[in-house]
Parts: C-alpha cells; structure tokens; sequence
C-alpha cells in the first residue's frame, strides 16, 4: 500500500512538473515573440528633427550606395512598405518584422507596382524622420486616383497625455528603427491632405487596433490586434509575423484586402491561443466601397 502511495505520488509529482515546464516554454516563446515595447518612450517630433529628405537626390559630389530607381507616374500605384527587426542597441530587436516587409514589398512588385514607385525602409533605414519622408514622398506623388499602400511591421506602443490632435488620453504609437515613438495621431495628420479614394493601411505590431484614427472614405484598416492586445512574431517554420504570415497567404490566394483577413483573421488567433496561450484578434476598419484589389 505504502509502495502504490509513493508510486502515484511520483507519477503526480513528475506530470505537474512536465506541465510546469511546459506552461514556462509556453510563456518564455510568447514573451520572447511579442512586438510590444518596454523601453523609453519618446515622441518623435518634426520640428527641428528633420534632416535632409531621403526622398530627394543627393547633394552635388555625393552618390547613392545604390541607385535608387525612378518613380512611373504612368502606373498610378504608391508604397510605403516598413520592417523592422533591427533596432537601435540589442534590447528590443524582433524576428521576422523584416521578413514581413520584403514579402509585402515583393507582392506589390507581382502585382504591377513600380520598384521606383515603393518606398521600402527596412531595420536601420527606418527612422523616425526616414518614416516620415517616406509618407511625405508618398503624398508628393499620389492624386485622386492612385492606389496607395502604407505597411508597418514592427514594435508597437502606447503613450499616455500627449497632445497629437485627437481626443484621446492614450495613443498608440509604432516605433521607429531609432526607438521615436510615431503616434496614430501623428499618422492621421500626415495621411489627413491625402486625397486618394483607394489607400490600405496594414499595421503588424501590438496595439495596431487603435491605427483606427486612419479611418476614411476609400480606406481599409488593417490590424494584426486590438488596440489593448500584443502582436507576436512567428515560428522559424512561419519566418514571419504570425499575422502577416497568414495575411499574405491570404492575399496570394484571394487579391483582395478584404479576402485575406477574413483568411488570416481566425488562423492567427487561434495559433496565438495555442502556440502562446495568449489572445490576438485581428481588427479590419472598412470604408472602401467594395473589394479593395490590388
């Protein structure tokens, strides 16, 4: 009797330790893979920050790494795609934010965008003021007419009190290479004198579901989550953000905005449930009449 007590004794105590064990994997993997930001927190301010615009030519005696191709006026389809992975110092880096932007960039190219006719920032490239040219550039070139897309994956924040013209208390922000946060009030502004009908915004990073100040006529809002919820990255299997990973495997199937998150939505929820035992539901803001097609 004495020998079966301490039997099953052993037995319970070796299962509680496994499930023990697996629920710290559990958390360790998700701590590790979530793309919110804990560090300082400063707000990126234009005034007196701005260097010169990465958009325009260089000066006289100075050259470009690499040349840069010229925009196509001719196909009226505009870009600014980021990721970044790599940021300043070693603290705060991610996976796959990277990855998620070279394969959003590489679909635009097969849908018939211009390479001049994108701007993709990646790691290092994607300052705060580089962010900002980019949407400069991007407003320099498009009209009415354009179809224009602006993709963000990367680390996501919150910041409490600061005036960005709206009427929150708490902004969410996403964070720039150079660890500036951009608020979605900051984000509004920019994109408010934007007169296109067709733009989509896509945002892979935590709190994206507050981008909603993006909202208007002829725009899609795209999330990876909530605005109170974390955004993750994926697996070495996936090399990719969880959301993006299922979002582009919708896009490719479907072309539409609209397709692939209703494809992506649920898939990635339910493997953030199971992979990270935590809860991401993508969001999606809609006010394009119809499919927004690439």
């Amino acid at each position: 009797m004495k020998g079966g007590t301490s039997k099953g004794l052993c037995i319970a105590v070796v299962a509680l330790l496994i499930a023990t064990a697996a629920s710290y994997v559990i958390t360790a993997n998700a701590s590790a893979a979530v793309k919110v930001y804990n560090g300082p927190k400063e707000v990126y301010r234009e005034i007196g920050a701005k260097g010169r615009p990465s958009w325009l030519p260089p000066p006289p005696g100075q050259v470009n790494e690499e040349p840069t191709p010229e925009p196509d006026p001719s196909i009226d389809k505009w870009a600014v795609v980021i990721g970044i992975s790599d940021y300043r110092g070693r603290v705060y880096d991610l996976q796959y934010c990277d990855d998620d932007a070279k394969d959003m960039y590489n679909y635009l190219l097969a849908k018939g965008y211009p390479q001049g006719n994108i701007k993709l920032l990646l790691d290092k490239n994607a300052k705060a003021s580089a962010i900002m040219d980019a949407i400069d550039w991007l407003n320099s070139w498009k009209g009415p007419n354009s179809e224009v897309v602006f993709f963000y994956s990367g680390h996501g924040s919150t910041y409490d009190g600061y005036n960005d013209g709206d009427t929150e208390r708490t902004d969410e922000a996403i964070v720039s290479a150079d660890l500036y946060l951009i608020l979605d009030g900051q984000l509004k502004q920019k994109f408010s004198t934007f007169d296109s009908q067709k733009i989509s915004f896509t945002f892979d990073s935590c709190f994206s579901g507050g981008m909603d100040d993006l909202q208007g006529n002829g725009r899609v809002v795209v999330a990876a989550c909530s605005e109170t919820q974390y955004s993750y990255d994926g697996t070495s299997d996936q090399q990719n953000g969880v959301f993006t990973y299922y979002y582009m495997d919708g896009l490719n199937a479907r072309n539409t905005v609209e397709g692939a998150f209703t494809y992506a939505a649920p898939l990635a929820h339910d493997f953030v449930a199971q992979n990270y035992n935590a809860q991401m539901d993508p969001q999606m803001y809609d006010q394009y009449a119809g499919d927004w097609t690439f």
